[in-house]
This record gives structure tokens, C-alpha cells and sequence, in this order.
């Protein structure tokens, strides 16, 4: 696989009313196929066949970037191919999952991922499409007291918050271990904070199915647990353009 920063683009800023965002390409990553199986002791680290294009968006209050939201309006390759879609129209990019935003909401990046050897035709090329940005800049916290593992759902403020099932955790090996459930708008949480008494609770990660998020903890020695949820009170969803074109010579 070949990793590399295309020189010959340039990105272009685009301005919004609601709030201004800047996106750049920052990393290309092209695959090339085997033509075989690799074994796992002979596949470079990261390898896929395809392209990866990477992108940097600068602005202020982002929370994060909207699953299954990128739209791909063209996709020009470097030798005229038109690569968006397939012959049939169907969409020819997937969203790459696990996009990141940094503390400060001034700085996140997405993935877009397209199959094929695109080897040489990457550069040169040019794409323009959009991606859904969640932004925020208000939150406010609100602390519950739950049983262990009482499924009763606990108001706290605009979420609800119960015991979950199980506790193995996705770090902590075998089932011994506290899981606590938050209901609503998943997104919109900032974080959960676990206390048993005065001992605050190791996370040990979490999962999500719709709009109930269940976090893992180390096993509480208590019946009781004090649970504090922070989250967005004002989040909105931002279509942010991007376009990004061969630099001029």
C-alpha cells in the first residue's frame, strides 16, 4: 500500500452562515489488489485495495461528523474517469467509520473510501462533495443514583439512565464487571462518570445499538451507583461543502 500526501491538490475553503469551516485533503492512502490472499504474517500494516482520502476540517464547535452523511457529488480521476458512481448510479464511496474531533471542536477529520486500483490516476484528480458536521457549544450535567443492574430507567435531565447487561467490558477480560445504560440521543453525550460511594469507576468501554448507549466499568462492590451525565444541550447538524481541485502551475 502507498501512503502519500498529493501535493497537486489544493483545497478549497468554503464559508457557511452558520458557522465558517475550512476542509483540506490531509492523507491519500492507495491500496493495490494482490490478486491473491495474503496471509497475516505477509499484508502491510493497514493494507486495503482501494483509496482512502483523508480530510481535515477547521471551524468551531464540532462535536463530530454524521454517520453514512458524506454525499459525493464528482469524483474526477487524473485521467478523466469519472469515479462517484458505479455504471449503474449507484454510489462508488463508503464513509469510513470511527471519524475523530478534538477536545477543543476547532479541529476534526473524516474518511472517504473508494474501491479500485487508482494507482497514477489519483493525482491530478479532483472531488467535490459534502459531509454532515455536529456542532455544539452548550452542555450541562445531571447526576442519578441507580441500583446495579436495575433496568429501571432513571430520568437525568433530557437522557435516561438504567443498569445495563452484562459488565465484561471490551478491555477488562471476563464478565466480571458493571455496565451502566444511557437512553436518548446518544450523540449529543459527552460522558459518563461512574461512582461507587466515593470510588469513581474505571470505563472499559462501550457499545450502541439505536439510541441506547451502554457503558462498561470495572465491578462496583455496592448496590448503589452514582452516575453523572454530561452532554450537548444546543447540538445542530451543519452540511459542510467541500471541493478540493489540482493546484495550479
Amino acid at each position: 500500500m502507498k501512503s502519500i500526501l498529493l501535493a497537486p491538490f489544493l483545497a478549497l475553503p468554503f464559508s457557511l452562515v452558520a458557522a465558517p469551516f475550512e476542509v483540506s485533503l490531509l492523507q491519500c492512502q492507495i491500496g493495490r489488489s494482490a490478486g491473491e490472499e495474503l496471509p497475516f504474517d505477509v499484508k502491510p500494516m493497514g493494507y486495503e485495495a482501494g483509496v482512502k482520502l483523508s480530510f481535515l476540517v477547521k471551524g468551531e464547535n464540532l462535536v463530530s461528523f454524521k454517520d453514512d452523511s458524506v454525499e459525493i457529488k464528482s469524483f474526477t480521476l487524473g485521467d478523466g474517469r469519472q469515479w462517484a458512481r458505479t455504471r449503474s448510479g449507484k454510489a462508488n464511496w463508503k464513509q469510513e467509520s470511527f471519524s475523530k474531533v478534538g477536545e477543543e471542536g476547532n479541529l476534526g477529520t473524516f474518511t472517504v473510501g473508494f474501491p479500485g486500483d487508482l494507482f497514477g490516476s489519483v493525482e491530478g484528480a479532483s472531488i467535490e462533495g459534502s459531509v454532515v458536521a455536529v456542532t455544539a457549544s452548550e452542555s450541562e450535567e445531571k447526576t442519578v443514583e441507580i441500583a446495579v443492574g436495575d433496568k429501571k430507567k432513571i430520568a437525568a435531565g433530557s437522557y435516561k439512565v438504567s443498569g445495563g447487561s452484562g459488565g465484561a467490558g471490551f478491555f477488562g477480560g471476563g464478565g466480571d464487571g458493571t455496565s451502566v445504560s444511557v437512553h436518548g440521543d446518544i450523540k449529543g453525550i459527552v460522558e459518563v462518570v461512574v461512582k461507587d460511594g466515593e470510588k469513581k469507576l474505571d470505563g472499559r468501554g462501550s457499545s450502541w445499538s439505536g439510541e441506547t448507549k451502554t457503558f462498561q466499568f470495572e465491578k462496583a462492590k455496592g448496590k448503589k451507583l452514582s452516575v453523572t451525565v454530561r452532554y450537548w444541550t444546543d447540538l445542530e447538524e451543519v452540511e459542510v461543502p467541500f471541493k478540493v481541485a489540482p493546484a495550479k502551475k
